[in-house]
């Protein structure tokens, strides 16, 4: 088939499919806050953390998730969260034993209840009347040895609270010391990306603009930015005329005369091999433009 026969069929068929079902490329939806959030119930939800069972919602006896069957537990989760005693972790309280135990917020205790956090994130265990701004209520204790416990549901609490806090380690498998998350810091300022909880360190897609940062190296558009700031800002790969509108003939036509070539030939143009494989084609590449066209961003 000549090459402009391709074009032709090429052409109609994005003429076409523009008018198809759009690809939602600005959406809107809230980033998780990492806060940490606990309460007391029989059993913990999947992605929670166990860290202390209870004989009674009130004046209660203690134990350890592995050492106590008792039949209430202390939930919590956030990003990240454990209950080990090793690596980033604070002690929430002691126990003088594994079951049917005392606690204690002295440390006088041998047995510890701990929570654990991803290597660039921090936790912090705290014991007064009141929580901090951001701490989360697990317990409620008699005193700060020797003590029952009782849950935080303002019914038969004892006055002093056990109060935590934990940030979220948005990478908690990968190094990420500055916790920065670009795409949900886009979306913190008012930019139509969608964030999310992955920090850029473990995040494939920095800007959310479904191209992965690899791509964008390879394309050599902004890894960082899904939209241009300013006609010479290439940031969108979609957006070859960085007019933040996506048109047949101000970015698919460029595809014009190029379906079918291969890096070093005249045709070539590294900046439409989306796909990075290396050769123009209508399915691997021209075709992302499905849907596509009249869409917009900001």
């Amino acid at each position: 088939m000549r090459r402009a026969t391709v074009f032709a069929a090429l052409l109609l068929m994005l003429v076409a499919l523009a008018l198809a079902a759009h690809w939602l490329f600005n959406t809107s939806s809230a980033a998780p806050d990492g806060s940490l959030s606990c309460s007391v119930k029989p059993t913990c939800d999947v992605g929670e953390v166990e860290v202390l069972r209870m004989s009674s919602t009130s004046n209660a006896h203690a134990g350890t998730p592995s050492g106590s069957a008792y039949g209430h537990t202390v939930c919590c989760t956030t990003a990240g969260l454990g209950g080990e005693c090793t690596g980033v972790h604070d002690v929430v309280l002691t126990l003088s034993g594994p079951d049917n135990a005392h606690v204690a917020s002295d440390g006088s205790y041998a047995v510890e209840a701990c929570l654990s956090v991803g290597d660039d994130a921090t936790v912090d265990c705290t014991y007064g009347p009141t929580c901090g701004v951001d701490y989360a209520c697990l317990v409620t204790i008699s005193g700060s040895t020797n003590a029952h416990v009782a849950d935080c549901d303002g019914a038969d609490d004892y006055a002093t609270k056990v109060c935590c806090l934990a940030t979220a380690d948005n990478c908690p498998t990968v190094p990420n010391p500055s916790q920065t998350n670009t795409d949900a810091d886009l979306e913190a300022g008012g930019a139509s990306v969608t964030g999310d909880a992955d920090g850029d360190a473990c995040d494939d897609d920095d800007d959310n603009d479904a191209f992965e940062d690899d791509v964008e190296v390879y394309l050599g558009t902004d890894l960082l930015d899904n939209c241009p700031d300013d006609p010479s800002d290439d940031a969108w790969p979609l957006d070859i005329s960085m007019d933040k509108m996506l048109t047949v003939v101000l970015d698919a036509l460029n595809f014009r005369g190029r379906i079918g070539a291969t890096s070093g030939s005249p045709e070539w143009l590294q900046r439409l091999d989306f796909n990075m494989d290396g050769m123009l084609t209508v399915v691997g590449d021209a075709l992302l433009y499905r849907g596509m066209i009249g869409e917009t961003c900001t």
